[in-house]
């Protein structure tokens, strides 16, 4: 069963963020999440993959190699940024419709409510 929760500022509870981004020598990608309430740390992330809201600029530097034809390009780019915007709409639904109200570490290491 998949579980919807926004991230919050563990120190003052606010949902404005900044993602302070980096990528290491090593090819490493980390997201540190800071508060823009307070200033506090609220997470860092380890990401394997990064799409913005430009889908089709994600989507070209992923794919870095020969392709078939502009048109299946095309085609698989239209997909991939339905797919994206269907996801992010049914997120957001699910968040009204029922919001966890676990911490985001317990949803994760699939700690249960008692």
């Amino acid at each position: 069963m998949e579980r919807v929760k926004r991230e919050r500022c563990p120190v003052c509870g606010g949902l404005k963020m900044v993602n302070n981004f980096v990528k290491y020598e090593d090819g490493t990608i980390r997201v540190y999440v800071e508060c823009a309430h307070c200033g506090s740390f609220v997470a860092r992330y380890t990401l394997r993959r990064y799409t913005s809201n430009k889908p089709f600029e994600s989507l070209l530097l992923f794919f870095r190699k020969p392709v078939d034809s502009g048109r299946s390009v095309l085609k698989r780019i239209e997909a991939f940024t339905e797919e994206i915007e269907k996801e992010f709409k049914e997120v957001k639904e699910r968040i009204k419709e029922k919001e966890e109200n676990q911490k985001i570490e317990e949803i994760i290491c699939g700690i249960e409510d008692n």
